[in-house]
């Protein structure tokens, strides 16, 4: 007998980057049914995107639901110094207990932080995992 744990993933791009600072979401998961109420979700990110003119960090942010009004999952810290044409891979993990709901679902977002030109998401997959 084996045990089956829920889990959803996206690697689909949800929006382009703005040419402003504006946080923006560019991942987006399904529903995720989670079996037990107040259950904890392992959320696993990861991003490569190419900074342009202007930025000076990138900063990434996990939000339940999927808008930028959503509720902050972790601290807003996840960020990296970016510039003009540079590649940024970057990747995180956090641990969330939604509490008792049903199709419960995450963005992860990006800010571009002093952007004056769009930067380009080149690649992007986020996971939630019922522990």
């Amino acid at each position: 007998m084996g045990v089956r744990f829920p889990s959803v993933a996206s690697t689909a791009i949800a929006n382009a980057l703005p040419a402003t600072a504006a946080e923006t979401v560019i991942c987006v998961t399904p529903p995720l049914t989670i079996p037990l109420d107040f259950a904890q979700i392992f959320l696993s990110w990861m991003a490569a995107i190419q900074s342009q003119t202007g930025t000076t960090t990138l900063q990434m942010r996990i939000r339940r639901g999927i808008t930028t009004a959503g509720a902050l999952v972790g601290a807003a810290l996840w960020s990296q110094q970016s510039g003009a044409g540079n590649n940024a891979l970057m990747s995180g993990f956090y641990v969330d207990t939604p509490g008792a709901v049903g199709g419960q679902q995450y963005c992860l977002t990006c800010a571009q932080n002093t952007a004056t030109v769009a930067g380009t998401v080149a690649d992007v997959s986020l996971i939630a995992f019922v522990l």
